[in-house]
């Protein structure tokens, strides 16, 4: 259990490169702006667990945007090991049902806790909103899905 863990974690931080690639790729073909979402939701649950973020503001902007990133890779690996985990509990999805449940599982991890603190919420977004969430979490699902299937050791007949 414990390997099929871990293979997911490094399954999921390949796909959390791959979804941080295709979000760069489209920042940078039309030419949109980072989203803030992130460091909103470190400065509001900053604020409700009482931890003050130190600086300026443009220090505290600067910190708040770094953990939002490292709270987006590790909500990626942290999906991936629990990928593993229902691998090694016998879930033995192919590539299509894995990616499509990755996917699915990683949209929910980033956004649930954002829509829960209302920082956004997705009833409300435009077809380009939900084009510029999706495309990136799906590239993360297949290239989790495919990486931990090359992991997986095939039994000798």
């Amino acid at each position: 259990m414990l390997s099929s863990i871990l293979r997911g974690a490094a399954a999921g931080a390949a796909g959390a490169t791959a979804l941080n690639a295709v979000t760069y790729a489209d920042m940078a073909v039309r030419g949109r702006p980072a989203s803030s979402t992130p460091e909103q939701t470190v400065e509001q649950v900053a604020h409700l667990v009482g931890v003050h973020i130190p600086g300026d503001e443009q220090r505290k902007k600067a910190r708040e945007s770094g953990i939002g990133g490292l709270l987006g890779l590790l909500t990626g690996t942290a999906v991936g090991a629990a990928y593993g985990a229902a691998h090694g509990a016998g879930w033995r999805p192919g590539t299509l049902t894995g990616g499509l449940a990755a996917t699915g599982a990683a949209l929910v991890a980033a956004n649930g806790p954002m829509t829960v603190l209302r920082i956004t919420d997705p009833r409300r977004w435009s077809f380009a909103d939900w084009a510029g969430d999706v495309v990136p979490h799906v590239a993360y699902g297949f290239v989790t899905a495919a990486t931990f299937a090359a992991t997986v050791r095939k039994r000798r007949r």
